[in-house]
């Protein structure tokens, strides 16, 4: 399970550089208040190199935590799949036919590939 985690600032806009082993990397928060600033990753490295910076727990916390499941282990993967444009258009073809109106998001894209039993592990929504 992929975890996506939110971390929040009480200091606004706050920018600040973490390090992921050689490479130092901004981190932006984003404030709509000015006081409550938010950053969201599902980089698993990046969330352990904030969680280990000297300024976690002093500038700012983890906030929120969540996961995505991983697909059910009968649905089949389609591996050449690399765009939400070609992914509706197989469920359109043979031998699914999947009705363009039900394809209109990544989201109806998603759910009409999990009916028909397959994924497609290079999109994310």
């Amino acid at each position: 399970m992929k975890k996506i985690k939110t971390y929040e600032t009480l200091h606004g806009n706050l920018n600040t550089i973490v390090r992921m082993g050689e490479k130092k990397v901004r981190i932006r928060f984003i404030s709509r208040d000015n006081i409550h600033g938010y950053y969201t990753t599902s980089n698993t490295e990046l969330q352990e190199a904030i969680e280990q910076d000297i300024d976690y727990g002093r500038l700012f916390d983890l906030y929120n935590e969540t996961g995505f499941k991983t697909p059910q282990p009968d649905a089949t993967p389609v591996e050449n799949i690399v765009s939400w444009q070609a992914a509706r258009e197989l469920l359109r073809g043979e031998p699914y036919l999947v009705p363009a109106n039900k394809l209109r998001s990544p989201t109806s894209i998603e759910k009409a590939a999990r009916e028909k039993g397959i994924y497609f592990p290079h999109l994310s929504v």
